[in-house]
């Protein structure tokens, strides 16, 4: 048997074992993305904030960078684990884009307009605005009640601190009640150690959401902030915040408006409607089943303090 230690045969099984090689670190780096995406936890419902602009509202210089900063200033509390945003514009396309999202239950908050708009109707061209278009009519029950919002939110809030709830002291015990209730199965609660840090957590968002609603209902209060209504079957209902008065809006997002041959960058009818996507509305606070509802009060919070000078 010829064993002899040629230049042809060292060089076959050197290829041999390097082959070798890149197989077993081919199969490393699957089996620890397997890994990962296995243990990492996944958002549940209400877990993801997603907001939108509609229609003829162009990006300003901060929209593309919106989820990031939104992630990375954490607005939201501990339990939102991904924040994204989407603009749909007047493209051939963006309608259908918008349509399917709702379709799929898709969707937190969404900026829209109160700008006039003409629709056709049983074949009759009617005048009505922009926001009536997406939440009036079959889409009225598509939105939530900002007037019902808020009153929940601080129904919400006597629940944990009492009818003083700008001052009371929070009611450690139900908070943790709370926690354990929305998160006793969650995987990133499972030692005694990270369920306490988590119930940590929990007191933490509910004094910034205390906080948080304060000022936002104080910029009720001053007239900074006010509630837009849409007209359907006779009624009207307040179905978006109105967002006119943040003067740095535009930064965000804006309208273009021609005037005089120049093109300006208009915000006084921007408003940010909230998407229905729990039964929670006009419910008892002790009973609420969607703690996150409220998260919208801290993106309030954030555009009035980021948008508002």
């Amino acid at each position: 048997m010829d064993a002899r230690i040629t230049k042809s045969r060292l060089s076959n099984m050197l290829s041999y074992d390097w082959l070798k090689i890149i197989v077993a670190i081919v199969a490393a780096v699957l089996g620890l993305s397997v890994f990962f995406t296995t243990v990492a936890p996944r958002p549940r419902e209400h877990q993801i904030f997603t907001v939108y602009a509609y229609r003829e509202l162009a990006d300003g210089e901060d929209a593309m960078e919106l989820a990031d900063t939104l992630k990375q200033r954490a607005v939201f509390s501990y339990d939102i684990l991904n924040v994204e945003s989407e603009s749909f514009g007047t493209g051939q396309y963006s309608e259908t884009a918008y349509v399917a999202r709702m379709m799929a239950g898709e969707g937190t908050a969404m900026f829209t307009t109160t700008n006039s708009s003409v629709v056709t109707v049983d074949g009759e061209e009617r005048e009505t605005t922009v926001l009536e278009e997406v939440t009036s009519g079959e889409d009225l029950n598509l939105t939530l009640d900002t007037v019902q919002y808020l009153t929940d939110c601080e129904n919400y809030l006597i629940r944990f601190f009492g009818e003083n709830w700008r001052t009371g002291d929070l009611n450690r015990s139900e908070a943790e009640r709370c926690f354990l209730n929305r998160n006793e199965k969650d995987r990133r609660f499972r030692s005694e150690e990270k369920r306490a840090a988590g119930i940590e957590s929990e007191y933490k968002r509910l004094e910034s959401l205390r906080e948080d609603f304060a000022l936002v209902s104080d910029k009720f209060a001053d007239g900074t902030l006010s509630h837009a209504y849409v007209r359907d079957g006779g009624e009207e209902y307040p179905r978006a915040f109105r967002l006119g008065k943040l003067k740095g809006l535009s930064r965000l997002y804006y309208y273009p408006v021609e005037k005089d041959g120049k093109r300006e960058s208009k915000t006084e009818n921007i408003c940010l409607v909230l998407f229905h996507r729990d039964d929670d509305a006009g419910k008892p606070a002790f009973f609420v089943e969607n703690d996150l509802r409220y998260e919208a009060i801290s993106f309030l919070r954030y555009l009035i303090d980021r948008y508002g000078d």
